[in-house]
């Protein structure tokens, strides 16, 4: 069965949905920012490749200066330049495409549960350590093959 492949701003919006939602039971959870949202997407990219052989969005991911990045993604909250300007969901029906795909749903919950609880340096951090951006030139596209071999080396051990 193929898997749908969605735009990077679908799955964004995923994870501010889910963010917004661990926010109103915890106060003490820290708003989401462009730069942990970026580090998110990585995330959940290199985990649907792994598990499925198969990209989870479209858009490519690049390697630049704090790690890597969705270009439409970074576009569209540009002016949210700071690790502590939060951000929220643009168009919440999107968030209701990516729950009723199953698959989809599990691997980004997987990953929010995971890395969801790392702030915006800690991420950073984190990706800067990691095959796919550090052999990546900067300010080039990621290659969905590095990624998908790292995650299944290192990340997703099967």
């Amino acid at each position: 069965m193929a898997t749908k492949v969605y735009a990077a701003m679908t799955i964004a919006n995923w994870f501010l949905v889910r963010h917004a939602a661990e926010m109103r039971a915890d106060d003490g959870i820290d708003p989401m920012t462009q730069m942990k949202l970026h580090k998110l997407l990585y995330y959940a990219q290199g985990v649907h490749l792994a598990v499925t052989d198969a990209p989870l969005f479209s858009d490519d991911l690049l390697a630049w200066q704090h790690g890597p990045v969705v270009r439409s993604l970074y576009d569209r909250y540009k002016g949210q330049r700071t690790l502590d300007t939060p951000i929220t969901a643009q168009e919440a029906a999107d968030y209701d495409q990516v729950e009723s795909d199953q698959n989809a749903a599990e691997i980004l919950e997987a990953v929010y549960d995971r890395y969801g609880e790392y702030s915006a340096a800690q991420l950073r951090e984190m990706t800067h350590a990691e095959a796919p951006w550090a052999e990546t030139p900067h300010n080039e596209v990621i290659s969905q093959d590095l990624i998908e071999r790292f995650f299944k080396q290192n990340i997703v051990i099967q």
